[in-house]
């Protein structure tokens, strides 16, 4: 029997990007798998990637569009009066456009995520994220993640469950879901720095494609459960 970390909690009104997106911020359903290991990694205060396994599940009230403000300039752009709402200058005068753009937000989504760290350092990630040293967001920055409770649960493979919630299922998995299948989706998930100082996705595990499964969905091998909520679905990636 595996122990896993159990994280109960809670978003308003957030962003999840998706990174095609540009003229309106599109979001997820479910924030991606990257998403949710660069908030583990703060709330550890962890520098270097730590490897853990990950299952994101949760139910939400559907999506608003909201309108934000928007900048935008080129490298080197000089500014023009007329042309550029803003001049910042730094020995020359640059310009800035201020505009307004959409973005789409997920409405009230209770989530439940389940973390599988290596053993070193399980104490460490349930404690950091039973009193983390700053608020913690999920998202954008101010998309502040309100965490209900933490537990530490025990976990056991089940032949046939029914998921609860709308959960990320990774395709690679094969697994049989009887006959709904959902969104297929491109998840980020881990990257490296490169000599130059930019970030890259992994050749393996930096993307992940996942079905969007709704809750309901009969899983017939493979997936997991733990003993705070047994006929609840995992499936980790």
């Amino acid at each position: 029997m595996e122990k896993a970390i159990r994280i109960k909690c809670f978003q308003n009104l957030v962003n999840y990007r998706k990174p095609s997106s540009f003229i309106i911020k599109e979001t997820f359903p479910l924030p991606p798998y990257s998403t949710v290991l660069g908030m583990i990694h703060a709330a550890c205060g962890y520098r270097e990637f730590h490897p853990m396994k990950l299952c994101i599940q949760g139910t939400n009230r559907g999506t608003v569009s909201e309108l934000y403000t928007r900048y935008s300039f080129s490298a080197g752009t000089k500014y023009e009066e007329g042309r550029h709402q803003l001049c910042v200058e730094d020995g020359e005068k640059y310009g800035i456009f201020r505009g307004i753009a959409n973005v789409e937000l997920v409405c009230d989504n209770d989530m439940v995520i389940h973390v599988i760290p290596e053993e070193k350092d399980f104490e460490k990630v349930y404690e950091s994220l039973k009193n983390p040293p700053q608020y913690l967001s999920l998202g954008r920055y101010e998309d502040l993640l309100d965490i209900e409770r933490v537990d530490i649960v025990n976990i056991h493979e089940e032949e046939e469950v029914i998921t609860k919630r709308d959960m990320y299922i990774p395709v690679k998995y094969g697994i049989e879901l009887g006959h709904t299948h959902g969104t297929v989706y491109n998840l980020t998930r881990e990257y490296e720095i490169t000599k130059q100082g930019l970030r890259r996705w992994k050749k393996e595990n930096g993307r992940v494609k996942a079905y969007y499964c709704s809750a309901g969905t009969s899983i017939d091998e493979g997936a997991y459960v733990d003993d705070f909520e047994e006929d609840a679905a995992l499936i980790f990636c």
